[in-house]
């Protein structure tokens, strides 16, 4: 459950971080509970969508970002004070901030619950952290927001061809219009003075498309009371010039653009013609933002440039390379450092001085695939599917050590004595990496564990236990690694595995065959199987209570029937409380249906 949009952050002292797992509210009295788990921090950068990374234009610790369909405020030099904005159904896909810093807007994806895709545009109030207001007429996506210099105004672009201003004080809609390929920038330029000498200002606006740039502007008409907007094209060379603009400022009487391209292109605005375009980059000229006199352009390729000078005349000052391809750039308001959101889930700070880069967050670039816990709450694990295993420490947030792989990463563990990280990969191997900051170049060892993948694995001092793709749970010796014995009482790959809490040597898998098997290490054979009649096993919990029967985190049960399985040399174990010794209870996550008794 999402914590509520003006929550405030976690006010612990660093180092000490408040571990939230499937936690619950007491709601109505002593044993009634209501499931309720508070987001209490958000690692890393959505790193999809351009130019979603802003600092505060008044407050210079403040960042504003987006990951997914959640907007984040933060404060850079505590990773701790992080506070939540929620209104989006989908993914934030623009962001923008007022120069006054009272308003911010964002707009999404088409929404996967509404008719017609629609992509909303919010605007909220920063100060008190609540929605102002919202406004409708885009579709399938928000390309662009921007405000006006004053605020007053917001412009917005959608993926169905719309452009809309808002006059945001009374959320009437000033213009509109259907172009004939969308609008991928719109920038507005400075407030101009009413040429009659009315207190009405006028406004000056360029939008690009795929063949043109149009300079607008909105003057307020006194017969109608109301703002209307006149356009001109921008002149181009005879020879033609096919740019995609995907972002851009107005700097001294000049509009300046960054294009897929990798190039910069310069237009006049008082004379409305082209200039000229200059190289800067590879992959395309993904953001641009200025500090004083100095302009700043992040690239695709992860150079970052720091360029002045006016027209068509710029010369570099510094240049870095990041990691990967930069979507956002974003400088502070005293012009000290800038913050760069990269393509690969990473936030990087550079001081605007020399473009000298310190990580500042990092996830992962593909789903999560897994989650692990140690013997502490002081750091937790996590694995992708683009073959990232992370081990983060919570009381920063940051990667004591990162491993990356070729394959996908699907279970992870940390082992409770030989400080190792167990993971199983998609190729079907079983890796060991080390636990030591920095490490993570290299695994301390690797075995071929499975066929097809390897699912889920657990851990023991005594024995590594896998489950594969190929339906196998397989044991392995803890120290030399040696295959100890493998079961194939599955008919689907092994969803997951838990080791019995009570006696160690007994293990139970759970698989979307509907199956959940109870394995003893010792006698070397399975004890029991379990039928879920109407559902899939997805996970395995286990109570810590006398039953000790194995059961799903959530509230979705399945009391299942046991068969005997395939050995039935052994009857099965009496649990405590059973009525039978053939029998026992065993709750298991479902996909499906609620709660049935066999």
């Amino acid at each position: 459950q999402e914590a509520a949009p003006g929550a405030a952050p976690s006010g612990r002292p660093r180092g000490h971080p408040r571990v939230h797992g499937c936690g619950a509210r007491v709601a109505g009295g002593e044993g009634t509970m209501a499931g309720m788990a508070e987001l209490e921090h958000f690692c890393g950068y959505g790193g999809k969508h351009l130019n979603t990374v802003r600092y505060h234009p008044l407050q210079a610790e403040t960042l504003i970002y987006t990951a997914a369909a959640t907007i984040i405020v933060e404060d850079v030099n505590d990773p701790h004070k992080q506070e939540f904005l929620h209104g989006h159904d989908n993914e934030v896909s623009a962001l923008d901030i007022s120069a006054n810093g009272k308003l911010v807007a964002s707009g999404q994806l088409g929404s996967p619950g509404r008719k017609g895709a629609v992509a909303p545009v919010v605007v909220w109030d920063f100060d008190n952290r609540q929605k102002y207001t919202e406004f409708g007429g885009l579709s399938h996506s928000v390309l662009c927001v921007k405000f006006s210099a004053d605020g007053r105004f917001l412009v917005a672009t959608g993926g169905n061809q719309m452009i809309f201003v808002w006059d945001v004080s009374t959320a009437e809609v000033v213009y509109s219009r259907r172009t004939e390929s969308p609008c991928s920038l719109a920038v507005w330029g400075p407030i101009l003075e009413n040429p009659s000498g009315g207190r009405y200002p006028s406004y000056q606006l360029c939008t690009t498309y795929d063949s043109q740039v149009l300079v607008h502007v909105m003057s307020f008409d006194i017969k109608s009371m109301c703002y209307s907007l006149s356009s001109d094209a921008v002149q181009f060379p005879p020879s033609g010039l096919q740019r995609k603009h995907i972002c851009g400022l107005v700097k001294d009487g000049f509009l300046l653009t960054g294009t897929s391209a990798g190039d910069m292109c310069i237009f006049s605005l008082q004379s409305k013609v082209f200039r000229a375009a200059l190289p800067v980059c590879n992959n395309g000229v993904t953001s641009l933002t200025q500090a004083g006199d100095v302009l700043y352009a992040g690239g695709g390729d992860g150079r970052i440039k720091a360029l002045h000078g006016h027209d068509a005349h710029w010369d570099v000052l510094a240049e870095n390379v990041l990691e990967s391809g930069v979507v956002a750039l974003t400088a502070s308001s005293d012009g000290a450092e800038l913050v760069a959101g990269c393509r690969n889930g990473k936030l990087f700070r550079l001081l605007s001085s020399d473009l000298t880069a310190t990580l500042q967050a990092a996830t992962h670039t593909d789903e999560v695939t897994s989650v692990a816990f140690g013997a502490s709450s002081d750091c937790v694990c996590t694995a992708s599917k683009a073959g990232e295993v992370f081990l983060l420490d919570l009381s920063d947030y940051m990667p004591i050590m990162a491993a990356a792989g070729k394959s996908s990463a699907r279970s992870v563990v940390l082992t409770m004595t030989t400080g190792e990280i167990l993971a199983g990969y998609d190729d079907g191997q079983l890796r060991a990496w080390s636990m030591q900051r920095g490490s993570g170049a290299r695994p301390l060892w690797e075995l071929q564990a499975h066929r097809g993948g390897v699912t889920v694995v657990r851990e023991t001092p005594d024995f590594i236990v896998t489950g594969g793709n190929d339906c196998a749970v397989r044991f392995w010796h803890r120290t030399t690694r040696e295959l100890l014995a493998t079961f194939t009482n599955h008919r689907k790959p092994v969803a997951d595995l838990l080791v019995d809490q009570a006696v160690p040597h007994h293990v139970h898998s759970g698989s979307e065959d509907k199956l959940v098997v109870t394995y003893d290490l010792k006698l070397n054979k399975p004890l029991v199987q379990h039928f879920t009649q109407h559902s899939n096993i997805t996970g395995l919990s286990q109570r810590k209570d006398a039953s000790r029967a194995p059961q799903a985190p959530c509230c979705a049960c399945a009391v299942s029937r046991s068969r005997p399985a395939a050995d039935t040399s052994l009857p099965a174990p009496r649990m405590p409380g059973s009525t039978s010794s053939t029998s026992h209870r065993a709750v298991a996550s479902r996909s499906a249906k609620g709660i049935q008794e066999v």
